[in-house]
């Protein structure tokens, strides 16, 4: 009997928040020196994103938000000489000093997140709290929590609090949304009990990039369509030509779902990563639009579409006759 390999663990996201405060009158400075920072963080390995929101009232800081791959990775860019000089240059735009949480994601695809909205008149708002304080301190206590966080309303623009919570997986969400210790929470605050639940799943979130600011919703459409049809070309003529050559019987009804079947799984989880990355000047939106940098990305784009039909064309029907 051989003995089996093991396989190393997969290695868990990492993620940085940080949060500061610019100096009044030195916004329009801090954005173009945080594009920068954001800039310079993609080009280390393992970088994943990063996001940038702006405070939702006066008492509240701008929000930074950097992930990688594993914390190695983020450490390497924390530690940077680059970052230290990048920090140097802008530590006269800054009130006070930055504050830095260093989160570590445990490695589990299958987490479920739920957003809730609850309407609180301005003079309950201490007893809601408390009230909300006690719901995350039950939820704290059933397998599968991983976190939650509460935010206030923000004038203008949303009048309801919002809690955001995540549990491992669908069943531990269930679980804790079907409790006794939930409905007797409930219970105790009937006033509280307007509310809204929305479960997010977005299994394509990690194709594109977030906007770099927090103000935009993240690349234009024509980007999207653009940086996908980058990826999906070269790994459809490859599959295609794989799978005829593997299979030359195959009839066509089952070589296109075996087709995409991998072309979705190699997109979602080893190209569009790689595209997003190399396309990251262009797809997330800085602070002002910059005509220089549509071109350069839109003529890149083109280029490397034009290069791969080329090559695809010498390899299949000049050097080999291929389909």
């Amino acid at each position: 009997m051989s003995a089996s390999k093991a396989v190393p663990p997969r290695p868990a996201p990492a993620t940085v928040v940080i949060t500061q405060q610019p100096l009044v009158g030195r916004e329009v400075e801090f954005r173009r020196w945080q594009a920068q920072v954001n800039d310079a963080a993609a080009t280390f390995p393992g970088f994943l994103g990063a996001e940038v929101t702006p405070p939702g009232d006066a008492r509240s800081d701008w929000s930074v938000v950097y992930r990688f791959d594993d914390i190695v990775d983020l450490k390497r860019w924390l530690a940077s000489e680059t970052r230290d000089e990048l920090l140097a240059s802008g530590t006269g735009l800054f009130e006070r000093p930055a504050t830095q949480h260093v989160l570590v994601d445990e490695p589990d695809d299958e987490v479920v997140t739920v957003v809730v909205s609850h309407p609180v008149a301005a003079e309950r708002e201490t007893e809601f709290i408390a009230w909300q304080d006690r719901m995350t301190e039950a939820e704290r206590t059933f397998r599968g929590f991983r976190g939650s966080g509460l935010h206030r309303p923000i004038p203008g623009v949303q009048n309801d609090w919002t809690i955001i919570y995540s549990f491992a997986s669908a069943e531990h969400l269930d679980r804790w949304l079907e409790s006794p210790q939930r409905k007797a929470l409930l219970a105790e605050a009937p006033d509280f009990r307007d509310f809204e639940v929305h479960r997010i799943a977005n299994p394509y979130g990690s194709w594109f990039p977030p906007s770099e600011t927090g103000v935009e919703g993240g690349p234009a459409s024509w980007k999207t369509a653009l940086s996908v049809l980058v990826g999906l070309y070269p790994t459809v003529v490859i599959l295609t030509v794989a799978i005829a050559e593997i299979w030359p019987g195959a009839q066509l009804w089952i070589s296109l779902l075996v087709g995409n079947i991998l072309s979705v799984s190699l997109l979602t989880w080893v190209v569009m990563p790689v595209v997003t990355r190399a396309l990251g000047f262009w797809m997330r939106p800085g602070p002002r639009r910059d005509p220089r940098t549509d071109v350069v990305g839109l003529a890149w784009s083109v280029g490397f579409l034009t290069f791969a039909a080329m090559f695809f064309y010498l390899v299949t029907r000049v050097f080999w006759t291929l389909p």
